[in-house]
């Protein structure tokens, strides 16, 4: 992928934002035939999150789950919300001091489901026809918060995970992007796609 290094100029307030090149990783953290994974849905997690200071929080999380099932039904997978092989985690804007240390319920919109599970909550809309229903009861992924504190500096972090074992089988993530404000839904759905770019299932295709 080409560098492009611009400069973004926001009024009121004014603020500067340097892009150098988004990083981009795809990791495969199993043994696993990834091909062998037939189904997948949705933890519900409320970290989907606009740029801080706008109001595109919904366009932002409805744009990153049509991408991502987008590029799932691309690597061979199908949408079962009863009994899926393959769960999706998304974080967005993820920041170590806020999202593992701090109280979540506190931090986070409290209206909305987020993952780790610590109280009944109503599912973001976008989330709507693809979440797992038993979501509520489904906490304990593997190594979740040590998986996320290798990612402090990620804006956006996709983890499936085998929903048997609880282990998380493929872990993508994007960072050092920045977008326009007025954009954001748009540009952080586009890099999903640049995430997927290297999964196992669709880079063989």
């Amino acid at each position: 992928m080409n560098k492009i290094c611009s400069t973004i100029a926001l009024s009121i307030p004014l603020l500067l934002f340097w892009s150098c090149g988004p990083k981009i990783n795809s990791i495969v953290k199993t043994d696993n035939d990834l091909s062998a994974y037939e189904t997948y849905a949705y933890l519900p997690n409320s970290s989907i999150q606009a740029i801080k200071n706008t109001n595109q929080s919904d366009d932002v999380g409805k744009n990153i789950v049509n991408a991502m099932n987008n590029n799932m039904q691309k690597a061979g997978y199908t949408m079962d919300r009863s009994d899926p092989d393959l769960l999706v985690v998304i974080n967005t804007n993820y920041d170590k001091e806020t999202d593992v240390n701090v109280n979540r319920e506190l931090y986070y919109d409290n209206n909305y489901a987020y993952y780790p599970y610590t109280s009944t909550l109503p599912v973001n809309n976008y989330y709507n026809d693809n979440y797992y229903r038993d979501y509520r009861n489904y906490n304990g992924i593997v190594d979740y918060n040590v998986t996320m504190d290798r990612y402090t500096d990620a804006d956006m972090v996709i983890s499936l995970v085998d929903k048997n074992s609880k282990n998380i089988v493929w872990t993508g993530s994007i960072d050092k992007f920045y977008v326009y404000q007025n954009n954001a839904s748009a540009e952080v759905a586009k890099y999903v796609d640049e995430i997927f770019k290297d999964y196992p299932t669709i880079s063989k295709n």
